[in-house]
């Protein structure tokens, strides 16, 4: 049932969804109700929710707010009502939230919601800001230990690398991350629209990777399934099956030889003998793309035999693609970082820009090696 309490504020600041303010808001109605449901299959237990459905009007921008607060109950001890704590949802205007619920996805999810505040304030930096920081937040989500170690180009070159995001979504999170530079150290301005695209596309690299597996996840467990496991296990294949698959490295159809090198590279064999194999793939072939994420989900193994193609294979197609590459393996690796700044000065122009490229990926490390070597 909804009362009407025109002229009554709020007891606490409410945030509005619509201009993002937090003030004491005018209570148009209030309404509760109790829902109960079942929570076994002989219907002996229930459990119950307390709602109350609250309009409010915000002072500042003049519009609606809907907001449904809800709270689990005991349905056989009401004195435990209170333990649960009361959780609250906006019906109107509605906001996104993230379907992972876990400790895990919270700090994600409360970054996210700085940005979404910021943006209503109009506050179009600060919300670009937070949204590189939801990114370098996504990154730790699935690995920890890298968010000490690497900066966020590796990371996320890292999390393509796992098949955690594709080649797409890697360029979005790249551009979000150069994004929120320009906001933190210069004084380039965002505008209203340029600010609400990366707040959508951090939304949906969030959503991608988080929220869709952990949807897919809840459904197969529905449905009583489970996700399919990949064998990687060196021991599923015999010698005799690894042994034609090397020999298949030099055949002479292409397609031959890269499925063969993807094949040893997915069970990390004979790393040595598909390196070169998939650096010649992309020198003009249809398996170029193919072969260079091949290259790049080998890693830092990979390194030596790419800084061996950047400086001395006759191809510049194949020295640039060893570039870009390493741009995305290279990370404080001096190396790495020696080998490009001297591929600035090739007698291939495209192989100087990817160089170029390169090094502005692997980022500050890049700077001093730039300035001994040039």
């Amino acid at each position: 049932m909804m009362k009407s309490k025109k002229d009554k504020l709020t007891q606490w600041p409410i945030r509005c969804e619509h201009c993002g303010n937090k003030t004491l808001m005018e209570i148009i109605s209030e309404g509760d109700y109790q829902k109960y449901t079942y929570v076994d299959s002989d219907g002996s237990d229930y459990e119950g929710l307390n709602y109350e459905i609250n309009t409010y009007c915000c002072p500042n921008c003049k519009q609606f707010n809907i907001v449904q607060y809800y709270q689990k109950f005991d349905f056989y001890s009401e004195e435990n009502i209170e333990q649960y704590g009361w959780n609250a949802q906006y019906l109107y205007p509605y906001r996104k939230e993230f379907a992972d619920s876990s400790n895990e996805a919270k700090n994600i999810k409360d970054i996210y919601r700085d940005a979404e505040i910021s943006f209503k304030i109009e506050l179009y930096s600060l919300s670009v800001i937070a949204c590189r920081k939801t990114v370098e937040l996504l990154c730790s989500y699935f690995d920890n230990e890298q968010s000490q170690s690497y900066n966020l180009v590796r990371k996320l070159a890292i999390m393509r690398d796992k098949g955690i995001i594709d080649n797409k979504l890697y360029d979005w999170a790249y551009f979000l991350r150069i994004f929120g530079n320009e906001a933190v150290h210069t004084n380039k301005k965002f505008s209203k629209e340029d600010a609400k695209d990366i707040l959508d596309f951090t939304y949906v690299l969030v959503e991608y990777c988080i929220d869709f597996d952990y949807k897919f996840t809840k459904l197969l467990e529905r449905r009583g399934k489970s996700k399919p496991l990949l064998d990687n296990n060196v021991n599923t294949l015999t010698e005799e099956v690894v042994n034609i698959l090397v020999q298949s490295l030099n055949a002479g159809e292409a397609s031959v030889r890269y499925y063969a090198a993807s094949t040893l590279a997915q069970i990390n064999l004979e790393l040595d003998k598909i390196i070169p194999v998939l650096l010649n793939l992309t020198d003009r072939t249809k398996f170029s793309p193919n072969a260079i994420n091949c290259l790049k989900s080998i890693g830092l193994n990979a390194i030596p035999e790419l800084i061996k193609a950047l400086e001395t294979n006759s191809s510049h197609n194949v020295r640039a693609a060893a570039a870009t590459i390493l741009g995305d393996l290279g990370n404080n690796n001096i190396d790495v970082m020696t080998s490009l700044v001297k591929s600035l000065k090739d007698t291939n122009d495209e192989v100087q820009y990817k160089a170029a490229m390169a090094l502005e990926k692997i980022g500050v490390d890049a700077i001093i090696t730039f300035a001994q070597n040039v």
